[in-house]
């Protein structure tokens, strides 16, 4: 009787492994590059034209950390520092499930401006890197019951312009992007 009981746990055990395992893949986090490495994006010398910033592609989401690399330009070996900035997926103007979805975009953009002189913003980097510090105050400093989050929103300008690195493949300048932060300040809807 003891052989059987132990078996009939040692059964139940596996089945509650294997549909918890099936359970935590469908939820386990996932990454997406941006830029997304495309094979002949080096190859290309044709200079790039600056975007008119009147479009923009919007990510909101919880910044994930942020990180400077020290890389080089593919071809020149010139020194470039790029960012990376993971922000996971905040999904907004839903039915109202309000929290991150464990989808985490990396973008990559480089330090300084391309072009100073031209750029709208030619700061973005360092805003980005202060929105990222002040968005990670407010969520350390979240009420827990609160159902909504503080979250950061990262745009790229449409047709940003594209510097190979050697390190890290493809990143944007950081003419092109931009970065906005928000914290709660009224109740959910």
């Amino acid at each position: 009787m003891r052989k059987r009981i132990v078996g009939l746990c040692s059964i139940s055990l596996a089945g509650f492994l294997m549909a918890s395992s099936a359970v935590a893949q469908s939820q386990q986090i996932q990454h997406r590059r941006r830029p997304a490495v495309i094979a002949d994006a080096g190859s290309s010398a044709a200079p790039q034209t600056q975007p008119n910033y009147e479009f923009f592609s919007i990510l909101n989401g919880l910044p994930m950390g942020l990180e400077l690399h020290h890389d080089t330009q593919v071809g020149t070996g010139r020194a470039i520092d790029v960012y990376m900035f993971p922000i996971e997926l905040q999904v907004m103007n839903s039915d109202g499930n309000l929290e991150p979805v464990g989808l985490i975009f990396e973008n990559f953009y480089t330090a300084k401006a391309m072009d100073p002189i031209t750029a709208p913003n030619p700061n973005n980097a360092r805003d980005c890197k202060i929105w990222n510090t002040m968005v990670l105050f407010a969520l350390n400093n979240r009420n827990p019951k609160s159902r909504t989050w503080p979250y950061i929103e990262f745009t790229v300008a449409e047709g940003a312009r594209v510097i190979q690195t050697n390190e890290d493949g493809p990143v944007w300048w950081s003419d092109d992007v931009e970065c906005w932060g928000s914290r709660d300040r009224f109740s959910p809807f």
